[in-house]
């Protein structure tokens, strides 16, 4: 059975508690392109914590879906539904600061920083940091073009982000 966890962040712990962040992500279109790029990956991240699969697919990039096998966001949807081994009610999702990064393989430049997912009282002591590129989408709005897990061995900032976004 798979656990669909995309995770990610950067420095700068911003709660998001169990819920809220908008989930649209053309509502920081017309925000500064850091703070635009953390709303996105926050209301990313907090989607797939709330199983809102649609809102999720719809902040990734076609190329992004494409990679899963899916070539629609209804197609990306009936892949990350898969069910969840157990849900994580008190979860909580934190972003970093954001961190400019170049373009990398068939990633275009933009802007990464780390989303960390904390499972609460489900699962104490799990925590997932994951490190995301934000590119700008069709109307403004900033989408998840990568995602890769980040090791805490090897560090969870700004630096680390940037290897991470680059290596893979």
């Amino acid at each position: 059975m798979a656990m669909v966890l995309p995770l990610a962040g950067c420095g700068g712990d911003e709660d998001t508690g169990g819920g809220g962040g908008s989930k649209e992500p053309a509502a920081a279109a017309n925000k500064e392109p850091a703070a635009a790029a953390i709303e996105a990956a926050r209301a990313f991240q907090q989607a797939s914590v709330d199983r809102d699969w649609e809102a999720a697919c719809k902040a990734r990039t076609e190329r992004l879906r494409q990679r899963m096998g899916a070539d629609t966001v209804a197609e990306c949807v009936e892949i990350t539904r898969t069910p969840r081994i157990r849900d994580y009610p008190d979860a909580r999702v934190t972003t970093g600061k954001a961190v400019k990064v170049e373009a990398f393989a068939p990633h275009p430049a933009g802007i990464g920083l780390r989303v960390t997912f904390e499972a609460g009282t489900a699962t104490p002591g799990m925590v997932i940091h994951t490190a995301l590129r934000l590119v700008p989408g069709e109307r403004g709005a900033w989408l998840v073009d990568q995602t890769v897990n980040l090791d805490e061995t090897m560090g969870t900032d700004t630096k680390a982000v940037r290897a991470a976004l680059a290596r893979k």
